[in-house]
């Protein structure tokens, strides 16, 4: 099992290698609220990279459509304007940079791909239903009930250290897994999907928070929310 402290350098180390990460990286939250990192799973950082390589691919065809233009006008000229052969070679050099980084960013993939083959997964949850009885046309089937503003959700066993991918629609909840002393928290909202870190043998409470909750006579009256999990590892 490992400490708190290499827990949270462990967090911090991997946000270094997760820079540019997409909008869907998570958030970490310590105890008191405070935010200490953000990562991704490696199913999101495959995405973010095929993303800057379809960006990168579409500057070369820009640029190659621009050679190929001064090219013709080259042609027309008689082929010996020094200005025009300047600007092409330029433009090609621009373009063999272009394609090392797009080399560069298919070898990352690669490698994150073959990582992800080797991982294995559980699926906690598929389409539960948490938060008061289920309406007609709420989309909830199963394990409806009422509570208050907290719904903690077993997760099973948690032998290896890897991620839950956690995703919900409905009213407006976050969700938390504790790791050792850490509250790991996603942000508010009325859907989303993340995916957070456990360690193993060292995760312990998880729970979504409602914050759309209103008191009634019989309890805490909290609007349902459809939610899946899977923990990854």
């Amino acid at each position: 099992m490992i400490s708190a402290v290499a827990y949270k350098i462990a967090v911090i180390v991997l946000t270094i290698g997760l820079v540019g990460a997409s909008s869907t990286a998570v958030y970490y939250h310590d105890q008191q609220g405070t935010q200490i990192s953000k990562s991704a799973d490696l199913n999101t950082q495959i995405t973010t990279l095929q993303n800057q390589i379809n960006n990168l691919n579409s500057q070369v065809s820009q640029l190659n459509t621009q050679i190929t233009a001064l090219q013709t006008l080259d042609n027309q000229l008689g082929n010996n304007n020094g200005q025009l052969i300047s600007q092409i070679n330029s433009l090609n050099a621009q373009v063999s940079q272009l394609n090392m980084q797009i080399n560069q960013l298919e070898t990352q993939i690669s490698d994150l791909t073959a990582k992800l083959k080797l991982q294995s997964n559980r699926v906690i949850a598929n389409g539960v239903c948490i938060y008061w009885d289920c309406p007609s046309g709420s989309g909830c089937t199963s394990g409806c009930n009422q509570v208050g503003t907290e719904e903690f959700i077993s997760l099973g066993l948690i032998p290896y250290s890897g991620y839950l991918r956690v995703s919900w629609t409905g009213a407006h909840v976050s969700f938390t897994v504790q790791v050792l002393d850490i509250n790991v928290t996603t942000p508010i909202g009325g859907s989303g999907i993340y995916s957070l870190p456990v360690s193993a043998n060292a995760t312990a409470n998880a729970w979504f928070t409602g914050y759309d909750c209103q008191p009634v006579p019989a309890g805490t009256f909290c609007p349902p929310v459809t939610y899946s999990a899977t923990y990854w590892y």
